[in-house]
């Protein structure tokens, strides 16, 4: 895990991303986290994750 990220807000920012949904709507259901803590969290996933992205702009797991 990246130093900084938090596991707890991986976990959930990977459970927002199980559907395609915009980045605006991964920040406005974490909304209670600093950007900072999101965007470290945001790289831990795509680190170890593929992230899929449509022709809107919304994101989801790829099924590896």
């Amino acid at each position: 895990m990246m130093p900084g990220a938090d596991a707890r807000l991986v976990a959930k920012i990977a459970g927002l991303l199980r559907q395609p949904v915009f980045f605006r709507d991964v920040l406005v259901a974490t909304r209670d986290q600093p950007y900072r803590a999101i965007l470290c969290a945001w790289s831990e996933i795509r680190t170890r994750h593929a992230l899929a992205r449509d022709e809107f702009g919304r994101y989801w797991l790829e099924e590896q």
